[in-house]
């Protein structure tokens, strides 16, 4: 009886190992794209806008970012991996915190060139609302495009649609954008 317990335990002890291997390998990079490293193959407009790798803290968290002036696109041309998710974060050098302006919306969507799939927006002015005074972190699940080739496409824009065309201290950043795979 107490020998089977012991089996029991040892198994069960064995089962919980493999399972925490196994997780910790999935999503270990092998499928990661990171958007950061790729921007030089990334198609930029408009031609005259200021698109730049940057490292960039935002209220003490360091991340490795795009900075984009709006208004920009980035688009990257990606083979979406099995269970692959789109992980980002938005936010705006700490400079424009205390400078006038109405922020800068941040659009995200992907094209399989038939048609555009709107995948989130974000409004960020720390400007009037000092909750955005930090990286706002983003996670996309992208299973619906899994072995397909798209466009992922980030675009920032001057403020909010209903109220655009102000671009006063719209320091937009995309931190840390990579397609991972969970």
């Amino acid at each position: 009886m107490k020998g089977n317990r012991v089996a029991l335990v040892a198994g069960v002890a064995v089962v919980l190992l493999l399972g925490g291997w196994w997780l910790s390998t999935r999503g270990n990079g092998a499928d990661s794209v990171d958007l950061v490293e790729a921007l030089g193959t990334a198609t930029k407009s408009p031609a005259e806008a200021t698109i730049e790798a940057a490292d960039a803290t935002i209220n003490g968290e360091s991340l490795r970012a795009i900075s984009a002036t709006p208004p920009t696109r980035i688009t990257w041309k990606v083979l979406i991996p099995d269970d692959g998710w789109l992980r980002v974060s938005m936010g705006m050098k700490e400079e424009s915190w205390t400078q006038e302006g109405n922020g800068t919306y941040f659009l995200v969507g992907v094209s399989d060139g038939q048609r555009f799939d709107e995948l989130f927006t974000q409004h960020v002015n720390p400007f009037s609302n000092p909750g955005d005074r930090k990286w706002i972190p983003v996670r996309v699940d992208l299973s619906a495009y899994a072995g397909e080739e798209v466009e992922l496409i980030f675009n920032t824009r001057n403020g909010p649609p209903e109220a655009a065309g102000d671009n006063r201290n719209d320091l937009a950043l995309w931190g840390a954008p990579a397609i991972v795979v969970r």
